[in-house]
């Protein structure tokens, strides 16, 4: 048992808010946030373009998508085909089409991350608490045993300065820890800190913490009265409820769960079929979604699904393009469905609002050879001057801060709507309804009964939850 277990189910204790404020009436409970980072190519899935077939010497300019289009049951909109599955389901969704961004992040996946995660440009002079961790401190927990912050799919691993900073972007910040999310990297596996030690018994673990609360209470009163030392306790004798808490028990799917069930989560793609075969999760991700769902039935607030994101591995697409953006939507299309079908179908949809998002889009390669372009984007590119010699230039290779799609299901969004559009050639900037990051920060925020300019103190000086507070929520989002 781990006592770290217990720090994110502290909810919303702790430094008051910087200023008293009235929240707005939430129109969700919960948040399920998909999260694929790597730069996700919009014109291949949420904001298709005309089909370019590949054509060896053709101009970057030609290419405008590289799957053809698909109808779904929304009149008007199409997604990129290989999202079949996710086109039956997007009646009860919204696409946000023309996210822009006045920062251009280059080659720097990790800033643009940040952004997203946080609503802050790194650096910020402090450390900026992640989304969650801002919903889950300012709400509190949905249920006393479960954490309100969790986090599934990222290997908890400190190896490396990359790894450290994703951390960070995921984390509490000066929040501290005991607003840090809950990590489970690996929902098929379980936690393995759930589980008492080898031959200690429920009992046993019992008396020790008796034994704990004794010593305790015969220490110097100096030690009795320390904050910390009442912090510690305090976290010994949540991290022992949490071995009977229901988050044990929505780990326990493959138990409780129908099989068609499971298969429905399942990827629609083998490992020895992608081009990558190492960097595969098998049913990481897709069952990843399966536990949030459980997670949120079970009384989470916030429960963030990562694609794992390594550089120049999945979604991050800087060759070989087309052919990657066909592998990842089978691994991502039927599990995401799935979980817009069983949030409805249990009415849970209503009241829990699923984000899918990625850090910035993608666009044509601005050099001739995908991968080694020195700004790493081509924001202003026409693709006149690029030469796509073969196929492994096929694809959208270079960052496109400047255009996002984000898609909302349920949790006070409208459904069947399709927001802003971006232009047909490129660059493919958005030329309808341009909305910027803050602001979507806020129309979350609004949809879960939190003012934008809600506040904690840090430094002496209070720290919005969207930059500045100024963050308005698009009401044209909204229900």
């Amino acid at each position: 048992m781990k006592a770290s277990l217990a720090a994110t189910v502290a909810g919303a204790a702790g430094t008051a808010a910087a200023k008293p404020s009235q929240r707005p009436r939430a129109a969700a409970d919960a948040v399920i946030f998909v999260w694929l980072p790597g730069g996700v190519a919009q014109a291949d899935t949420w904001d298709p373009k005309e089909f370019t077939p590949f054509t060896a010497g053709m101009k970057g300019s030609q290419l405008l998508g590289t799957c053809e289009s698909i109808p779904t049951t929304v009149d008007g909109l199409r997604v990129g085909a290989g999202l079949e599955q996710m086109a039956s389901v997007m009646h009860h969704g919204t696409v946000l089409r023309s996210l822009a961004s006045e920062t251009k992040f280059g080659a720097v996946h990790l800033k643009a991350q940040y952004a997203m995660l946080t609503g802050y440009l790194f650096p910020v002079g402090v450390k900026a608490p992640s989304m969650g961790a801002a919903v889950a401190r300012t709400l509190g927990p949905r249920h006393p045993q479960v954490p309100p912050y969790i986090y599934l799919g990222r290997d908890i691993d400190t190896s490396d300065t990359e790894k450290q900073f994703i951390s960070e972007a995921i984390g509490p910040g000066f929040y501290g820890p005991r607003h840090a999310p809950l990590m489970i990297p690996d929902p098929v596996r379980g936690l393995a800190t759930l589980e008492a030690a080898a031959g200690m018994t429920r009992a046993r673990l019992d008396r020790r913490l008796e034994l704990l609360a004794r010593v305790h209470g015969m220490a110097d009163k100096g030690l009795r009265g320390s904050a910390k030392a009442e912090e510690y306790l305090r976290m010994m004798e949540q991290a022992r409820k949490m071995m009977d808490s229901p988050v044990k028990q929505a780990l326990d799917y493959a138990n409780d769960e129908r099989p068609a069930t499971l298969a429905a989560y399942e990827p629609r793609i083998t490992a020895e079929e992608l081009k990558d075969k190492k960097y595969f999760f098998g049913r990481r991700f897709g069952h990843g979604l399966l536990v949030a769902r459980r997670l949120v039935e079970a009384g989470a607030r916030f429960v963030q699904v990562e694609y794992q994101y390594a550089a120049f591995k999945g979604f991050d697409t800087h060759e070989d393009g087309a052919t990657r953006m066909v592998e990842l939507k089978k691994q991502i299309d039927a599990p995401l469905a799935q979980l817009i079908r069983d949030l409805d179908e249990r009415g849970l949809l209503e009241r829990t609002l699923v984000v899918v998002a990625s850090e910035f889009g993608r666009t044509i390669a601005n050099q001739p050879k995908a991968g080694v372009e020195p700004i790493g984007f081509a924001e202003q590119q026409s693709g006149d001057e690029l030469v796509i010699e073969n196929e492994k230039l096929y694809g959208f290779h270079g960052h496109f801060s400047s255009a996002n799609t984000l898609l909302f299901f349920g949790g006070g969004f409208q459904r069947g709507l399709v927001y802003g559009r971006t232009a047909d050639r490129h660059p493919m900037m958005p030329i309808e309804k341009p909305v910027y990051l803050t602001d979507v920060h806020a129309t979350i925020y609004r949809a879960l009964g939190i003012r934008p300019d809600t506040a904690y103190v840090t430094e002496g000086r209070p720290f919005h939850v969207t930059k500045d507070g100024k963050g308005q929520a698009i009401e044209g989002l909204l229900a």
